[in-house]
């Protein structure tokens, strides 16, 4: 089955699919009936995930305006509460961003999900592992991403927001250490911008799930329609795992799961990740690093192999790219150690069409960019598969 008729099903019979949602679990059904069909044997596995990817940050900049409220009304009492709730505050965010266990996670509210994945055995001796996925879940459509001045405002916005936390932690400590006015004066700026960052990430929740077309029906119709064909032709020496995950737009719950369970047996497996690979208006692109608080770089073999099949292939257009201010489950990749490939679809201006919009659905796909990345990441299986 071409991967377009994947997609249709996944954003258009299924529909938005946000995260630990019943549409989610269906996905993960249809996903395992697909695979159980090509005569594979699908694994479902559960875990339990945040719901949003905004209450921490809800969170995080919630405690810091009741910090400032306590340094205002408190007194030198109030400074050192304030102090003491906005280091944890940020510490709690940190550690968020770097995909790292913290107190806010302990209280976020919480759902089951699940990821589905089958392992295509190669025709000969297996001699190394190479893991393929692409999530099934979709995003909210809140106002930070309406438009592409939005978002360009809002990736500006939170390192000031942090920068604001930080400013607002030293004025606190001094404050607590010798008392004044002037210190409460001086919060005052700060304190606005990290109210402008509650205020944008409240409303987050408010907004409809997306379709979630682009971001990520492509890539995990991609990965069911690279099963079919691996279930005809299996690579010679490289075992392929084929992984539908949930819940990456929350925070990569997924795939931090399938690589938890899974890290022993796959060793230093190769792991490709699609996210978002059919964008009108734009062409196949394989991050060279991505950061978000932490930078990830891609495996320099796997780009360097990148780099020739683009070269082979220039009617496919594809480019290499710095994604910055976003993550893909390439992070948890390299986070366990695994060596990192990710295929986005970005535009040659850096944007990522329909990214978190009402409008992320089929007809706002390029079908020919879907395919190129198809053909592209098969070739570059190949490739792997001679150097085994």
């Amino acid at each position: 089955m071409p991967a377009m008729d994947h997609i249709r099903y996944l954003a258009e019979t299924i529909g938005p699919r946000g995260s630990t949602t019943l549409q989610e679990a269906e996905a993960a059904r249809y996903a395992a009936d697909v695979l159980r069909k090509l005569g594979l044997e699908p694994v479902t596995e559960s875990f339990t995930s945040a719901r949003s990817a905004w209450y921490p940050y809800v969170l995080f900049t919630g405690l810091a305006l009741l910090a400032e409220i306590l340094f205002w009304v408190a007194g030198r009492t109030g400074a050192i509460i304030a102090a003491v709730l906005t280091a944890v505050a940020l510490a709690s965010v940190l550690l968020e961003l770097a995909f790292r266990p913290n107190p806010i996670r302990w209280v976020l509210p919480k759902g089951r999900s699940q990821n589905v994945w089958a392992r295509r055995m190669p025709s000969g001796e297996v001699r190394q592992h190479v893991v393929v996925m692409g999530h099934l879940d979709s995003h909210r459509t809140p106002l930070a991403f309406s438009t592409d001045r939005w978002v360009r405002l809002f990736s500006r916005l939170v390192p000031i927001g942090l920068a604001s936390a930080i400013a607002l932690l030293v004025l606190f400590i001094i404050g607590a250490l010798v008392p004044g006015i002037l210190w409460r004066i001086l919060s005052l700026p700060f304190a606005l911008v990290i109210l402008g960052v509650f205020l944008i990430t409240v409303q987050a929740d408010f907004s409809p799930y997306t379709a979630g077309a682009n971001d990520n029906a492509t890539g995990a119709g991609i990965v069911l329609s690279l099963a079919e064909r691996l279930a005809r032709q299996p690579l010679a020496r490289t075992a392929v795992w084929l992984v539908l995950s949930g819940c990456e737009e929350v925070g990569c719950y997924g795939a931090e799961d399938f690589a938890r369970r899974h890290r022993d047996e796959l060793g230093r497996a190769i792991w490709i990740t699609l996210d978002s690979v059919g964008g009108a208006h734009s062409s196949p692109a394989y991050l060279t690093q991505e950061t978000f608080l932490l930078t990830v770089r891609s495996d320099p073999e796997l780009l360097a192999l990148a780099e020739r099949i683009a070269a082979r292939h220039p009617e496919w257009d594809a480019h290499p790219y710095r994604f910055r201010g976003a993550y893909t489950e390439g992070s948890i990749a390299a986070k366990y150690g695994f060596r990192v490939l990710t295929f986005t679809s970005h535009r040659r201006d850096g944007i990522l069409p329909e990214w978190h919009r009402p409008t992320d659905t089929v007809d706002h796909l390029d079908p020919r960019v879907v395919e190129h990345t198809k053909a592209f990441v098969w070739e570059l299986l190949q490739e792997i598969d001679g150097k085994g």
